[in-house]
């Protein structure tokens, strides 16, 4: 028998729990993919999609360039256009030592999160496992 709370929860499309704010990470994980290589945005976003994780959904690819203008405003990137291939001109993103920088300081914020996600799973954890005995 579920509660009203869960019926809620399964009804909201886009809810926390779902994992519907996992978006704010992709700053770095563009960042990361721009440290490997430079990309232009229609790569960056299939590379994106590649590892996003199962159940998220549909990446935005307007949030995607939303997120490169703002990387981009901040000076953690830079871009230029190549016009030397076939086809439309593309835009090529590239990292820049700001943007490593910004990348490293990424890394060690997100180690502090998994180390208080750790934690609140294993509370819960135990808490629900308390109150089903």
């Amino acid at each position: 028998m579920s509660t009203i709370s869960e019926d809620l929860l399964k009804d909201q499309k886009k809810c926390s729990c779902k994992g519907s704010n996992l978006d704010k990470l992709l700053q770095p994980q563009i960042l990361t993919l721009l440290a490997e290589k430079p990309y232009h945005g229609y790569m960056l976003i299939q590379e994106l999609e590649n590892k996003m994780v199962s159940g998220c959904g549909k990446l935005d690819p307007t949030g995607v360039y939303r997120t490169l203008k703002t990387l981009e405003d901040k000076t953690l990137i830079t871009s230029e256009w190549d016009v030397a291939g076939t086809g439309a001109a593309k835009r090529i993103y590239r990292i820049n030592a700001s943007g490593k920088a910004c990348l490293q300081t990424w890394i060690n914020t997100l180690e502090e999160y998994q180390q208080t996600i750790a934690s609140i799973i294993d509370d819960a954890k135990n808490i629900l496992n308390r109150s089903t005995h």
